[in-house]
């Protein structure tokens, strides 16, 4: 399996969580071995339907009334 992140190679591990529980409970996982990514089957659920970011950051052209593209001007 690669990763998601940066193509890296995942590796299976099991997480546990001991808490203050006493029987430690585990879960299978997948952890890529270049940057650290976990993947698990509640990180999986919670990405489904969320917005990948977008590269464009850059600010939306000012539109004139007629809808034409314009400067702003420099209030003085």
């Amino acid at each position: 399996m690669t990763c998601p992140r940066c193509q890296g190679l995942m590796d299976p591990v099991r997480l546990e969580d001991t808490g203050k529980m006493t029987d430690a409970q585990s879960l299978a996982a997948w952890r890529c071995l270049l940057c650290g990514e976990v993947i698990e089957p509640g990180i999986t659920a919670n990405r489904i339907g969320h917005h990948e970011p977008t590269r464009d950051r850059t600010r939306p052209r000012y539109l004139d009334t007629a809808g034409n593209a314009k400067r702003k001007q420099a209030k003085r």
